[in-house]
């Protein structure tokens, strides 16, 4: 054999193992990582599964038909089939150990509607937990309370002064609730209200507005947020939900920004 024949084998062995790999992927993408009680309904997500061996493919869920994450196809990494059957999902497996203990149990406290999906935001102060409804009929307005101190916990109404509508992402760095109002009109509660970002003080219920325009334009949809610890810089993206789920009746101004 030449060493020009040899050069070439390595080559196409190279590119072999390039085509059927993916430079960032550390396999296996999940794997059963709770106690031995747990069997495999605990499983750990490694980085989020960020990085999937190729190929790998999702359908589209646009028409309808809600397609998983679970559902996406990764043939060249069978352990992701392990997700769809997990009772609990860990992507941060130094955390969750700390959090689940050795006899991790889980018990259904409340049934409420799909609108109850966003903004949960924890106060340490009160020890309650903060959410809100995002869809109608009946959502928007109000949001909801669990005060974790009775036991069992509690579930109720919780309306602040003046009212915040559809907070659709929140967090409390320094003992205040911000929060993304993703809708608004010229008549919600008697008074206008638009795309912005709210604060709550827990302690008071009084909200503040601390944006609602960007030289007057007005936002798409306030979500996301992040409050920077050190300088209070606060951090959020603005799709343009509120327009296409009446959450508004102005148009886009903006592009979306994230």
């Amino acid at each position: 054999m030449t060493q020009r024949t040899i050069v070439s084998a390595l080559a196409l062995t190279v590119l072999s193992s390039a085509q059927t790999s993916t430079l960032g992927v550390s396999p296996p993408v999940a794997r059963p990582c709770g106690p031995a009680n747990a069997s495999d309904s605990v499983v750990c997500v490694h980085r989020y599964a960020s990085v999937l061996p190729y190929h790998f493919f999702r359908e589209n869920s646009y028409n309808g038909t809600g397609i998983r994450f679970d559902q996406t196809s990764v043939p060249n990494d069978t352990s992701f089939g392990l997700i769809g059957n997990a009772n609990f999902l860990v992507f941060d497996e130094e955390r969750a150990s700390e959090l689940l203990g050795t006899n991790p149990t889980y018990e259904l406290e409340f049934n409420v509607s799909m609108a109850v999906h966003e903004a949960p935001v924890y106060v340490p102060s009160q020890n309650k937990l903060y959410l809100s409804q995002l869809a109608p009929p009946t959502g928007y307005l109000p949001q909801l309370a669990v005060d974790l101190n009775q036991d069992p916990p509690t579930l109720s109404e919780y309306l602040s002064d003046p009212p915040v509508y559809a907070p659709n992402g929140g967090t409390s760095p320094n003992g205040l609730i911000y929060w993304g109002a993703s809708g608004g009109d010229n008549s919600i509660g008697g008074m206008e209200q638009r795309v912005g970002i709210r604060t709550l003080d827990p302690a008071t219920n009084k909200t503040t507005t601390l944006l609602n325009n960007y030289f007057g334009y007005y936002f798409n949809t306030i979500d996301d947020l992040f409050v920077d610890p050190v300088d209070g810089s606060v951090w959020f993206t603005d799709p343009d939900y509120s327009w296409f789920n009446r959450l508004t009746d102005t148009a886009p101004q903006l592009r979306s920004a994230s």
